[in-house]
């Protein structure tokens, strides 16, 4: 369980690396922010509690808008534990309610913060590329079927995990979809 002060300095620095990473951040309630960029919406969670104790999970769903956006990152000391929890309700919402919710799931465990919060961007840009495309540029053949590769992505940040500012790109195969997430180290 987080403590207030230590949820305060883990909120700082997580508004800090979203918004140098492109996103604006906004406040849903006392556990959980919007992440936007482009028409990629992210909800990042900061659970009170370590686990999970959902009477009515459709409430759950209506409280945290998970049917309004595209992923949600569980960020705990218990992580990935939490996240398991989130997929399998998602799943209960579905079979019980018939309610289908396209959403990806991500765990950032708190051990780490920077590093693990740049990988599961990484991931979950590359996933969502056509959401937050912002170019269209040639760039080499698909290893793949070896049709053009497009670069629809770009963005330069300092990486936390290279500690060095980087160029971020993600290609795109049309033809196969074939995703590819490139780090350019300055």
């Amino acid at each position: 369980m987080l403590k207030p002060v230590e949820k305060e300095e883990i909120i700082e620095d997580l508004s800090k690396i979203m918004e140098e990473r492109g996103f604006t951040l906004s406040k849903l309630n006392d556990e959980a922010y919007i992440a936007k960029s482009g028409s990629l919406s992210m909800l990042i969670w900061l659970p009170n509690e370590d686990y999970l104790l959902i009477d009515d999970p459709v409430k759950f769903v209506e409280r945290m808008g998970l049917n309004k956006v595209d992923s949600i990152m569980v960020v705990s000391y218990r992580a990935f534990y939490l996240a398991d929890e989130v997929s399998k309700l998602i799943d209960t919402v579905r079979v019980w309610n018939g309610m289908y919710l396209n959403v990806k799931v991500y765990a950032v465990d708190i051990y780490r913060l920077g590093e693990r919060l740049e990988e599961t961007l990484n991931l979950a840009l590359t996933t969502f590329s056509s959401k937050v495309s912002s170019i269209n540029e040639p760039d080499g053949p698909c290893p793949q079927c070896g049709s053009q590769m497009l670069i629809k992505y770009r963005h330069s940040h300092r990486s936390l995990i290279y500690e060095k500012p980087v160029i971020e790109e993600i290609l795109v195969c049309d033809k196969c979809m074939v995703k590819i997430h490139r780090v350019k180290v300055q």
